[in-house]
């Protein structure tokens, strides 16, 4: 009897995604003070910050059709141009600074704050394309932006927000 090639795949479910590998999950809830407007920031060692919604905010029981709106006041953060290996030029960001709307087509809207200080490195444009990607991979493809900072206020940052066990203990909490 021969082997089946097949056999010798390994069961790709058991392994983690790039993002629960690399990066560590700190949390924000009830940004600017607003129930369910929950937010996730993912870490990596390297100071690079992915930027998205909590599976606990709001947007993720609602639904109908939305887009994101990358344009802030007359502030466009697709515009947003860096330049280098420092990545000299982004926009600068503070925790409450918008980084993109998010529109129903109901009319409903919301702003989704950057919960950090730093510089935007980039905005997935994806987003632009395939809003959808939001909804279905929220901490992978659907990241909505990049945020560079510096290793202090990354730390420190890190170290004010929850972690993912408090995050759970504080939703769980706010459900009773």
């Amino acid at each position: 009897m021969e082997p089946n090639i097949l056999d010798s795949i390994p069961d790709m479910s058991e392994y983690k995604t790039f993002t629960e590998r690399y990066f560590t999950k700190r949390y924000i809830v009830n940004a600017d003070n607003v129930k369910n407007n929950d937010i996730m920031i993912m870490f990596h060692s390297n100071r690079i910050a992915l930027l998205t919604l909590a599976p606990s905010h709001f947007f993720f029981k609602k639904n109908g059709e939305y887009k994101l709106d990358f344009t802030i006041g007359k502030l466009d953060r697709l515009n947003n141009t860096v330049k280098g290996k420092g990545k000299k030029g982004g926009q600068k960001l503070f925790p409450q600074s918008a980084v993109c709307k998010i529109e129903f087509a109901d009319g409903t809207s919301f702003k989704v704050p950057s919960g950090m200080r730093g510089t935007l490195v980039e905005i997935n444009e994806e987003l632009v394309k395939e809003p959808e990607l939001l909804k279905k991979y929220p901490d992978s493809d659907g990241f909505i932006a990049i945020i560079l900072s510096s290793i202090a206020v990354s730390e420190a940052t890190k170290n004010e927000l929850l972690t993912p066990e408090e995050y759970l203990n504080s939703i769980d909490s706010s459900i009773d």
